[in-house]
């Protein structure tokens, strides 16, 4: 007996490749942003740890300085030779003055004895000076305040009254955010302390 059979075509219709593109395309599309847009808040989220590291670097740096301000193993500030005193803390407003005795040797003279903060706004920089100029300590740095009292807590401008610092600083990212619309795109974080010196 003969029979016959119909063969199925193995291919596809046009409309059917067609269609099986048109549904690849969508869904390397949908991948493709899924993965951009993952990419980007990775490095956000990046830059803003590395931002609140930065902030928290130099919050701990100068507060431990500040808090060593006026150190004077020696008594040099409370002998009779007025010659070799000095402050542990100036007055300023523009920069952190601070002064102590490190290795005890009754001068102020040798290297970390004697060192001075500086803001440089315009390369959003915080500047430290050894003797040796004033070398870049934080970066990406958004401002840096310095407030100073006396012993009561009210704020004062003499040198020789100041016995708390206030320090206070803005860190900002590296690069701006796109989608973050204050501050130019730049995202922040502010760290303050308030140290009472225990040798002032």
């Amino acid at each position: 007996m003969l029979s016959i059979s119909h063969k199925t075509p193995n291919g596809f219709s046009l409309i059917e490749m067609v269609v099986a593109l048109g549904l690849s395309l969508v869904t390397v599309s949908a991948v493709y942003t899924l993965y951009v847009s993952e990419l980007r808040a990775q490095l956000v989220r990046e830059d803003k740890l590395d931002m609140q590291q930065q902030a928290r670097a130099v919050m701990d740096v100068v507060s431990r300085e500040i808090l060593m301000a006026g150190y004077d193993p020696r008594g040099v500030n409370d002998d009779a030779d007025i010659t070799n005193d000095f402050l542990g803390i100036t007055y300023d407003p523009g920069r952190l003055v601070i002064k102590a005795d490190l290795n005890g040797n009754g001068l102020i003279t040798d290297a970390n004895e004697s060192i001075v903060f500086v803001f440089d706004g315009g390369t959003h920089t915080l500047r430290r000076n050894t003797g040796g100029g004033n070398q870049p300590f934080g970066e990406n740095i958004e401002s840096f305040l310095v407030e100073y009292f006396e012993q009561g807590g009210n704020p004062t401008v003499d040198s020789a009254s100041i016995q708390q610092v206030k320090i206070t600083v803005t860190a900002r990212t590296q690069k701006p955010d796109i989608k973050y619309v204050l501050n130019g795109g730049y995202r922040t974080v502010t760290l303050q302390s308030r140290l009472t010196p225990r040798n002032l």
